[in-house]
């Protein structure tokens, strides 16, 4: 087994059965809900902003394991980060599973490379990020 595929399991399978994040009370300023018809995918991300810089992240909704995983990378890595950076590593994670510049995927979201074998896979992996952006896009 590589070791892609075996970073992508085990961190997918960690995120997804104990999610940073889900359901927390956080002090809400921005928030934005998508869904994925394809996969029946439904996020909502909650985040907490203040002047410019990403405070708390929570979500709420039903998902497939990636979709839920990849939610929990994002309320793990994000706080203390500026704004701008969640629109970079949304732009960067969405390249690497788009295009073929793996490297362009940041360290902490590299297990998310296992979906690129599956394009339909690839929007429960981003969806969570295009929720978040959306949210402090408002």
């Amino acid at each position: 087994m590589s070791d892609l595929h075996r970073l992508y399991r085990d961190s997918i399978r960690r995120h997804a059965d104990q999610p940073v994040g889900y359901r927390r009370a956080i002090d809400v300023t921005h928030q934005h809900e998508l869904d994925n018809p394809q996969c029946g995918d439904r996020i909502l991300m909650q985040l907490s902003v203040h002047e410019g810089l990403i405070e708390d992240v929570a979500f709420e909704g039903e998902a497939c394991a990636i979709c839920m995983a990849s939610a929990s990378l994002l309320c793990e890595n994000m706080p203390g980060k500026p704004v701008c950076e969640l629109e970079n590593l949304h732009d960067r994670l969405l390249e690497a599973l788009t295009g073929v510049e793996e490297e362009l995927a940041p360290a902490e979201l590299k297990a998310l490379l296992g979906v690129k074998p599956f394009p339909s896979r690839i929007q429960c992996a981003t969806l969570p990020w295009e929720a978040s952006c959306r949210a402090v896009s408002e």
